[in-house]
């Protein structure tokens, strides 16, 4: 990610990525900003006629476009007269996965191809990525086509007709065409995506031709985790991009079109909360347009921080205050443990022992922390009766954006079968951040992780349950297009659930799937500095049989005397982090675990906030 970069007009700029690998794999996106409106106004340039702003800006080049894509490096150039791209902002994704791929396909200018991809299903859910690439430079130089006016290349290529737009796409063919001057689009690529839920899909939108009109998408958070998404759609050209960011016609335009003609349509004024799109006044290719937003959460500084706060072991629950307003079912809640100077996550949730931890010991202890009752104004949290890992705990809140996936509160009856819930985002689940949340009365704690991932009572249980009783839910079996929820045969802490999946952008670090053999222990150096107190981490587990990605007893549980199929009473299963500094994390595997044959874990540094002291003088 550049971040926003200023751009004088006729400057390129070279911005370094270092990325390496194949540029192949290379998915680039690039936005605008002037002022403080992100736009794509003219997206790849455009060159004004005659009509534009009446007349009063004929000939002028605007917009910006990317060029010379390398393994390390990519130039980004704003045309001579713009005033649309004070700023540009390039990210890149590396995806090597899509679900077709054309290749480098060679066109003639002014020939037409149609290639066939046969993915089927419903074209709407398809994202279409077009690159082009002459002697070698990979660029998107007036995308999806541009004439050139008076001043371009000093007067010595007015009116021709550059670049290459795509239309016509269905669920198995796509229709290229390369214009009759481009020199650009020697060889085009097309790859398509199967992305069936964005975070915001406006649909099919009427748009008048030069009507302005504003979508209210309402995801929240920061827009510039946004990516977006448009297309068109017209009786002639079906779904395309023909002149998309807008062109206006020089002396040879289409037939039935006039030279002068201002066509195509755009997005500008992205905020948080809506996106405006225009079409442009003689434009017969996008009388509908359809935007598709998608939101890859970067956590910010948190909303509320605690700080470190010391428990007693079964002292009374201690009740913070966050006063973050609004609804509760917006935030999203991370709590950590700290012993000594040993950050960790052991027994999240709460765990009793059983009779083999620490050679029988400690067998019946009740170990771990949790949080429950949150509410717009407050959380609770309680740290158990013979706990050594939770001498302090840190409670950090996030009013999240809009979820790509949100259950709702779901009902499940305690030892039912298991319920799968279709989420169908696509994409890549290991971009996926999962929550899950239960609520129950207030009596047992309102909205809660008591238990979370399960644990069974040893013989020191509450006193509204009993010994061996088998409490909490959990997630397991997640994918592309679902996600299993389980609640345990005696559980009162769960009758409703929630799962919520936001999309992530890449993590600081990221293990990648870690083998960790039973009882063991493996440290991962990350090596990304600063304060630990700033990460936020998220591990899951792979199980190579039945549970695959889960969180089946996450920080680790001791089964009591009614054990899954399978296993036995006092096997002591699930893992957990610990030992987070500045540069590494351990992770630890339990003796008999059989849900956490691999461990993956993310961390994300999070901004820091300073606040500075109030003075006040008395005058």
């Amino acid at each position: 990610d550049s971040g926003w970069v200023s751009l004088a007009q006729d400057e390129a700029k070279t911005l370094t990525h270092n990325l390496g690998g194949d540029t192949d794999d290379y998915v680039v996106d690039m936005q605008y900003k002037y002022g403080s409106t992100v736009n794509q106004r003219y997206y790849g340039g455009a060159d004004f006629g005659a009509t534009t702003f009446s007349g009063t800006r004929e000939d002028d080049r605007v917009g910006a476009y990317w060029r010379t894509l390398t393994t390390s490096s990519i130039i980004v150039y704003r045309r001579p007269e713009d005033t649309y791209a004070e700023q540009v902002r390039i990210r890149i994704w590396v995806d090597p996965y899509p679900n077709w791929d054309s290749g480098w396909t060679s066109l003639t200018p002014g020939a037409t191809a149609t290639l066939t991809h046969g993915l089927g299903g419903d074209a709407d859910d398809y994202v279409v990525d077009m690159q082009y690439r002459y002697s070698g430079n990979v660029n998107q130089r007036y995308y999806g086509g541009a004439d050139f006016g008076a001043t371009a290349f000093n007067g010595t290529r007015e009116d021709e007709r550059v670049g290459l737009y795509w239309r016509s796409l269905n669920n198995s063919t796509i229709a290229l065409f390369r214009r009759a001057e481009d020199d650009y689009a020697v060889e085009v690529r097309i790859r398509i995506w199967v992305r069936p839920t964005p975070t915001y899909d406006s649909g099919w939108v009427s748009v008048n031709q030069d009507q302005a009109k504003t979508l209210t998408h309402n995801i929240g958070g920061n827009p510039e985790d946004y990516v977006v998404d448009m297309q068109y759609k017209s009786g002639g050209s079906g779904v395309n991009q023909r002149y998309y960011g807008g062109a206006d016609f020089g002396a040879n335009p289409p037939s039935g079109m006039n030279a002068n003609d201002r066509v195509g349509a755009y997005w500008r004024s992205l905020t948080g909360s809506s996106i405006a799109v225009y079409r442009r006044p003689e434009d017969i290719y996008a009388p509908q347009v359809r935007i598709r937003i998608w939101c890859f959460w970067r956590p910010p500084a948190p909303d509320y921080d605690s700080g470190w706060v010391s428990l007693g072991a079964g002292a009374s629950a201690t009740t913070l205050t966050h006063n973050l307003g609004g609804s509760a079912d917006d935030y999203f809640v991370d709590m950590q443990y700290k012993y000594g100077s040993n950050i960790n996550r052991r027994y999240y949730g709460g765990a009793d022992f059983g009779a083999t931890v620490f050679s029988g010991n400690r067998e019946d202890d009740r170990v771990g922390a949790y949080w429950r009752s949150l509410n717009s104004s407050t959380i609770t949290v309680f740290r158990r009766a013979e706990d050594d890992y939770a001498s302090q705990v840190r409670i950090r809140i996030w009013r999240m954006p809009k979820p790509d996936y949100d259950s709702g509160w779901t009902s499940l009856t305690a030892g039912a079968t298991a319920t799968t819930l279709s989420h169908n985002l696509g994409g890549d689940y290991l971009d996926y951040l999962v929550d899950m949340q239960y609520r129950t009365s207030a009596f047992y704690g309102g909205v809660n992780q008591r238990y979370y991932g399960g644990a069974d009572f040893g013989a020191n249980p509450p006193s509204d349950a009993s010994e061996n009783d088998r409490q909490g839910a959990y997630w397991r079996s997640l994918d592309l297009s679902s996600i299993t929820v389980y609640r345990r045969p005696e559980d009162i802490y769960a009758p409703e659930v929630r799962i919520r999946i936001w999309r992530t952008a890449q993590p600081d670090y990221e293990s990648g799937w870690q083998v960790v053999g039973q009882d063991a222990a493996k440290t991962l150096i990350h090596n990304l500095g600063g304060n630990a107190d700033n990460y936020l981490v998220n591990m899951i587990y792979y199980d190579t049989s039945a549970n695959y990605v889960n969180q089946r007893h996450l920080g680790g549980a001791d089964f009591g005397a009614n054990p899954p199929s399978g296993y036995n009473a006092d096997d002591r299963v699930g893992a957990y982090w610990r030992s987070l500094t500045g540069s590494s994390i351990t992770a630890y595997r339990r003796p008999e675990d059989g849900f956490a044959d691999y461990l993956r874990i993310r961390i994300w540094v999070t901004p820091y906030q300073v606040y500075l002291p109030l003075v006040m003088r008395n005058y």
